[in-house]
């Protein structure tokens, strides 16, 4: 059994890898994520993929969970799961494939710099959280790049 500390390593730096692939509509790498972790594939009534989840012996989401929108085939969001808490890492995407928020968590709430961006994939706005608090100091921008309100 890997050490707690070494697990979250792991999983942070594979996260890291997962996010920074690209593409929302890229189907997630199958890589190890633990050796007690096991793949959960949802699908809605349809038949269509819902998510794809890694789950510990507890059969909670650990690992990064993907979520595909209706048609089964697009990235709708990347989270990370420490034990069935988010914890780490979060990507939501837009139907186009480029990314609508990068935001970190730490263990089940916002904490960190978020970023929203454009469908486009122009910045939209910053924001920082603490403890799931929203922080003074959000950053709005126009599609130009230019802060519009401090």
């Amino acid at each position: 059994m890997m050490n707690p500390i070494l697990r979250i390593v792991a999983v942070a730096l594979l996260t890291t890898g997962i996010a920074g692939c690209g593409a929302g509509n890229e189907r997630p790498a199958s890589g190890p994520q633990d050796d007690s972790a096991s793949m959960v594939k949802k699908k809605r009534d349809d038949g269509t993929l819902s998510s794809i989840n890694p789950v510990d012996d507890d059969g909670y989401v650990h690992g990064v969970k993907v979520n595909y929108y209706e048609d089964g085939k697009t990235v709708h969001s990347k989270i990370t799961y420490v034990h069935g808490r988010k914890h780490g890492p979060a990507l939501w995407y837009y139907r186009n494939g480029q990314v609508y928020e990068h935001t970190s968590f730490h263990y089940g709430r916002k904490h960190g710099l978020t970023r929203r961006y454009y469908e486009t994939g122009e910045l939209m706005e910053e924001l920082t959280f603490e403890a799931g608090e929203e922080l003074p100091g959000k950053k709005r921008f126009n599609r130009q790049g230019q802060l519009i309100s401090p």
